[in-house]
């Protein structure tokens, strides 16, 4: 079967780390002079784009990198708690068995995705390769594309935020929106991703009735 090539993002979609994320941030935050989140702040902080969450919650946007920097360093601490969304082990299996190729596009440390997927034996991904950055995206997006000579047309990429959303438009790439991870369902829907799906076994049946599609696109031919 003719699969799209997808490109994963990690945390949020693959990994379960919402709750380990909110923890580390608030183990940080006195260090950076910012309040702790509650949980409700969170739910909230859930509900909108990074940009308009940090000016709520006042945290200064020049203290995100060295935030980010100092919250990986802690995420290898506790990687080894870290599980894969229910049903992703799954879906990433039964993707492989239909000949689709994978990689993995993550803002995390190579050593923390690595050690996650030795953890879970979930050695499916042709690369994994870092971001340079939280809010440019697409430009790594399509860095990778360049260089692993990929044909955009064929790519597909699947991510749990609206700013993956916008990073897969500028690149010119499809989009999957996944509805378990970082970003409410509502805020995913109002960006207008290519598709949105709730549970990964959408994924394959997704990718099954596009493979079936484009085989009968080819007939017409």
């Amino acid at each position: 079967m003719s699969c799209p090539f997808l490109l994963f993002d990690f945390d949020g979609t693959l990994a379960d780390s919402i709750n380990m994320g909110l923890r580390i941030a608030n183990n940080l935050a006195p260090e950076f002079g910012i309040e702790p989140l509650s949980e409700e702040q969170f739910a909230q902080a859930r509900t909108m784009s990074i940009p308009k969450a940090l000016k709520m919650f006042k945290i200064p946007l020049y203290k995100v990198p060295k935030a980010i920097t100092m919250a990986l360093a802690e995420y290898h601490h506790v990687i080894h708690e870290l599980e894969p969304f229910a049903g992703v082990p799954k879906m990433l299996k039964e993707l492989k068995e239909l000949g689709c190729p994978m990689a993995l596009l993550s803002s995390n440390t190579g050593e923390n995705v690595n050690h996650f997927l030795d953890n879970h034996e979930l050695h499916y991904f042709d690369w994994i390769e870092g971001t340079s950055g939280i809010l440019k995206k697409h430009g790594s997006i399509r860095k990778q594309i360049k260089k692993h000579k990929l044909d955009k047309r064929n790519v597909i990429y699947v991510g749990d935020e609206i700013r993956d959303i916008a990073a897969a438009k500028k690149s010119g790439i499809r989009m999957i929106s996944v509805s378990w991870g970082f970003h409410a369902t509502e805020l995913l829907s109002s960006h207008d991703p290519d598709y949105l799906v709730e549970k990964p076994q959408e994924i394959v049946e997704l990718i099954k009735a596009l493979a079936i599609a484009g085989k009968g696109k080819s007939r017409k031919r």
